[in-house]
Order: structure tokens, then sequence, then C-alpha cells
């Protein structure tokens, strides 16, 4: 009776171990090497849910991240270069893979065309305010009267005693 619980056991260690093994073969962060994290940062997840690249897709079991991060990986086991890697996806799935568009060819409109933009809506306003510039209107005398009271009543004060920090008594003060 002794020897059941034993056999028992020991099937019980070898059908969690075997359970394990099929855990951690499917684990998608097996394929997280620094090869695949280089490669896989010049390459766009798509998802949908994200706007991350495949080397930092936060997702779990993601639809695009992690069938491609196997890719890279069995594609770096083969001794491909990097830029060999980029190719082979560019080629297969389009420019579209890319996390950035590339700086040649058409791909160079998406890098010049932010400062362009900012500079020609920059000419556009300054020519806009240049033109529609009007000189300021003459004040009418009631206004001017009031400049000049409040510009005759700072001179006073001014022009007042030379130590302004010294209070000067008052009829209740005892001194």
């Amino acid at each position: 009776m002794l020897r059941r619980p034993r056999l028992w056991n020991r099937k019980l260690a070898a059908a969690f171990l075997l359970a394990m093994t099929a855990v951690v073969a499917q684990d998608p962060t097996s394929f997280l090497t620094q090869d695949v994290l280089r490669v896989g940062d010049k390459l766009a997840c798509r998802c949908g849910g994200c706007r991350n690249t495949v080397a930092n897709c936060p997702m779990l079991h993601c639809s695009s991240a992690d069938p491609m991060r196997r890719r890279i990986y069995q594609m770096k086991a083969r001794r491909m270069s990097d830029d060999a890697v980029l190719n082979t996806i560019v080629r297969e799935e389009g420019v579209v893979a890319l996390a950035s568009p590339p700086a040649q060819g058409f791909g160079l409109i998406t890098w010049l065309m932010p400062p362009i933009a900012l500079a020609v809506g920059f000419l556009i306003y300054s020519w806009y305010v240049r033109r529609n510039r009007s000189s300021p209107e003459p004040l009418s005398s009631a206004d001017q009267a009031i400049i000049e009271r409040f510009r005759s009543q700072i001179e006073r004060e001014l022009d007042g005693p030379s130590a302004p920090h010294e209070i000067k008594p008052g009829p209740d003060s005892r001194t």
C-alpha cells in the first residue's frame, strides 16, 4: 500500500513537469533575445491595439508581435544579418512593417513635410499679420486728460520726500 502513493506521486510529478515544459515552450518571452529586440525595434507591431514596435509591445499573446518575434528568432538562428531579416520581412509584408518610414524615395516626404508645413504656416501667418496691421487710433481728448492726470500724480509721488522709508509722525503718535 505504500508503493501506490509513491507511484501516484511520481506520475503526478511527471505530469506536472510535462505540463510545465509545454507552458515554457509556448512562452513568447523566450524569443526575446538581444538580437530579436534589436531587429524588433525597427518593426511596427500591427495588432491594432497598440502603437509600439515588435520589441516593446506590452500586450500578452499579441497576435502580431509574438509571431513576428518567433520569425525573427528563427531567421537569426539561421545566422541572417539584421538587414537581411528586415529586408525579408519588408519584401513579404511591405514598407508598412517598418516602425518608421525609410528616409529615401517617397518615405522622405514623411520626414520633410512637418518642418515644411510649419515654415509655410509661419510665412502665411506673418504675411497676414503684416497685411492687416493698422496704425493705432489717436486718443480722444478725454483719454488724454486722464493720462495727463495720472502722469502728474506719478510725478508728485516720485518727487515727494527724498527718503520714502521714513514715516512721518501722525497726530496720535507719542514721540
